[in-house]
């Protein structure tokens, strides 16, 4: 009996150049359980032909964690001259996350958005792409400027009126 793949969903924008930027990427892929590399390379599974895009830019890698029976998936950075934006993180040459059920990544200027659907088959997983006419993220852009001059050294007293960030910044979770 055949154990169902993993499925990772993955939505696809990029506001400058438009689904046409897409126009080579299949519907469905099923791959092994080697990394599936995204870059603009002859090699790279996912190939987008943008100038800043490295021939191999990232890479979505499965694992097993000990005792578990799922595929769970990493996110792995390749480039030496790019960064990854992957879920609020800023991710360099080699660095990695894990991949939770619904993941924001940018860069490049692309936009994508992976869901992750749990199967038990530990030989291979699918990716179904889709392409978004609309923007999927929605984050301030960093200004080029020194941000930790505005940043108060001592965080307001208990009880004061205004509430103190969390360690990413945000007031309050989002709901």
């Amino acid at each position: 009996m055949e154990r169902p793949h993993t499925v990772l969903q993955v939505s696809l924008h990029h506001p400058p150049k438009g689904p046409a930027i897409f126009a080579t990427i299949p519907p469905r892929l099923q791959h092994d359980i080697s990394p599936l590399l995204v870059g603009r390379g002859p090699e790279a599974h996912l190939q987008l032909q943008l100038p800043r895009l490295s021939r191999q830019h990232l890479s979505l890698e499965p694992y097993r964690e000990m005792g578990s029976t799922l595929l769970t998936f990493s996110l792995k950075t390749l480039s030496r001259r790019g960064c990854v934006w992957v879920n609020g993180l800023t991710l360099r040459f080699l660095e990695q996350v894990p991949l939770r059920a619904v993941n924001r990544v940018a860069f490049s200027g692309v936009q994508m958005v992976v869901h992750v659907e749990e199967g038990t088959s530990l030989e291979a997983f699918v990716c179904c792409f889709h392409v978004s006419p609309s923007p999927l993220i929605y984050r301030p852009q960093a200004e080029e400027t020194d941000e930790w001059e505005d940043i108060p050294q001592e965080l307001p007293a208990l009880g004061s009126e205004q509430p103190a960030p969390d360690h990413l910044g945000f007031l309050h979770s989002p709901s």
